[in-house]
């Protein structure tokens, strides 16, 4: 496998992005004042349920009752199956990422808070392709260090006391590192980012599984990428979409070579497709910080010449096909996971069209809110509170 393998897994994804109509007609009204109260109900049970909660030293019947009330909010409000939530809830995800802060800190005393969420993110979408791919959930050498390449790599390349020539150096002697295993970081921060590669290298042979590590080099690639959306001259320099579906697509596509090791043709298309929507979630709740960075996106391109509801009907569209036709159904946890999934991505959206509703139009915003569990304001404002618990419970451990 090669750049250009990859290359011809885009072009197919963009051939279909192309295809998908951009009207959507399959809104649908899931709104209801209940859900907002049993919402806020669940927001107070759980804030008074953490407080009781020694985060180091876990008290499993009270961890068990605060799961039990999600699990009875899961079916009773947002109408997932018993099944389902069984299924998914019956993983212990807490005390793994409990694990994966406490092996992250031990690399990286100094990592900041911004730092341990955007490696946990990682971690999240491992641990569902974890049970989507039928393998083991648990915090596999390969999910450690794959998540925390993201933080590493980032301080290092977003660092402005390092010039351009040492960051283009590091990436040169970066890709040789994953290509061959050979070679040393020169700083601190280089060094941990090698040896998270080393680790890689321990779990998983580069002569009986190549693709592992052509899928890591494929993300270097889908980042350099991303390097030309920063401050673009002309909006026809380079294709944003094909940049987009790249970035995103090799990204969840190296979690299931890194959880797998090899991956049926089906499998690869499900993770890319699922990377391209999760990418195209994230750009919709950047529009404003992206274009503040001079980072251009489709989204903010689009966002600033008109309104975004044809983009965004290509999407919803885009997310029903991938449901539809690339979501494998043959496993209960395949089964419990695709109801997960299309309710955490229409939360995503949800998301996003509250921070960049000025660049929708209110029909479509009205639309998308009576598709959601929840109105804006009791969601923010449960967010918020939420937000501000996960910060103590970080910092504790």
């Amino acid at each position: 496998m090669d750049k250009k393998y990859f290359d011809e897994i885009n072009e197919c994804l963009l051939k279909i992005w192309y295809s998908m109509p951009n009207t959507y007609d399959s809104y649908k009204r899931r709104y209801s004042r209940d859900k907002d109260i049993a919402l806020k109900r669940l927001n107070r049970v759980l804030k008074s349920g953490l407080k009781r909660v020694d985060i180091n030293n876990l008290d499993d019947e009270t961890v068990d009752d605060l799961v039990n009330q999600i699990q009875n909010f899961a079916v009773s409000t947002i109408g997932m199956s018993d099944s389902a939530v069984n299924e998914v809830f019956k993983k212990d995800y807490f005390k793994f990422s409990q694990e994966f802060i406490e092996r992250a800190r031990k690399v990286e005393p100094d990592i900041k808070r911004e730092g341990i969420f955007q490696a946990l993110r990682n971690v999240w979408v491992m641990h569902s392709m974890q049970m989507y791919l039928g393998a083991e959930v648990e915090i596999t050498d390969s999910v450690f260090a794959y998540s925390m390449l993201y933080p590493l790599t980032d301080n290092y390349l977003d660092d402005p006391n390092i010039t351009n020539e040492d960051k283009k150096d590091f990436n040169i002697r970066f890709r040789e590192k994953i290509k061959t295993g050979h070679g040393q970081g020169k700083t601190d921060c280089e060094k941990k980012s090698f040896e998270m590669i080393d680790i890689i290298g321990r779990e998983w042979n580069r002569n009986d599984h190549p693709k592992v590590f052509e899928s890591l080099i494929a993300i270097l690639d889908g980042q350099h990428g991303s390097l030309h959306q920063h401050n673009m001259d002309s909006l026809f320099d380079k294709d944003l979409l094909a940049l987009t579906f790249y970035k995103g697509g090799s990204s969840v596509l190296a979690d299931a070579y890194l959880i797998n090791g090899t991956l049926t043709k089906e499998q690869e298309m499900f993770a890319f497709m699922y990377g391209v929507i999760l990418q195209l979630a994230d750009d919709l709740q950047d529009v404003e910080s992206d274009l503040g960075e001079n980072h251009f996106t489709i989204m903010n391109v689009q966002g600033t010449l008109g309104h975004l509801d044809s983009i965004l009907h290509k999407m919803l569209n885009l997310i029903d096909y991938f449901i539809e036709h690339h979501y494998e159904q043959d496993t209960d946890a395949q089964i419990a996971l695709r109801e997960l999934t299309l309710e955490s991505i229409q939360l995503l959206i949800f998301e996003a069209l509250m921070k960049s509703r000025k660049y929708i139009s209110s029909k479509v915003y009205k639309n998308v809110c009576l598709g959601s569990h929840f109105s804006s304001r009791a969601y923010r404002k449960v967010e918020k509170s939420f937000n501000k618990q996960l910060n103590t419970i970080i910092e504790s451990l």
